[in-house]
């Protein structure tokens, strides 16, 4: 099998849908706030993942394969102490901005070494995503 995953505007809208529900749909939204232990529970069955290898365990969904994308996104926002109400409070056109980039980046460096360990590209994206939007607005 082949490694390939395709950026495409119908990946990146459901990735963008799932990076805020990955954020806003946990229990968190509910007034149940998870706890780091939690965070790190859940994303642990996929820290052994290179890019290449979760693709393949996901069947090449795109869905799947930004579900555990998403799995960090909680882990990273706690260890690099991002506020997530800033994200929450900023304009849709902002939140927008930040998904794509992301996910842009995610997918630009699981393709240059899609040996890489997933998490460790998904924390790179997204401090890359957030040290951008803030060049931008500066």
């Amino acid at each position: 099998m082949i490694f390939k995953m395709q950026l495409n505007k119908s990946w990146v809208s459901v990735a963008m849908v799932s990076l805020m529900m990955g954020v806003y749909g946990s229990p968190v939204s509910a007034g149940q706030e998870k706890s780091i232990d939690e965070y790190l529970d859940d994303a642990r069955p996929f820290l052994h993942h290179s890019c290449e290898s979760a693709w393949a365990a996901t069947g090449e969904s795109a869905e799947d394969y930004i579900a555990i994308i998403n799995q960090f996104v909680g882990v990273i926002f706690i260890n690099h102490d991002f506020d997530v109400s800033e994200i929450a409070e900023a304009p849709e056109a902002d939140q927008k901005r930040l998904q794509v980039l992301f996910y842009d980046e995610v997918g630009k460096r699981c393709s240059e070494d899609p040996q890489r360990l997933l998490a460790g590209v998904v924390e790179g994206s997204l401090v890359y995503a957030f040290d951008e939007i803030q060049k931008e607005d500066s």
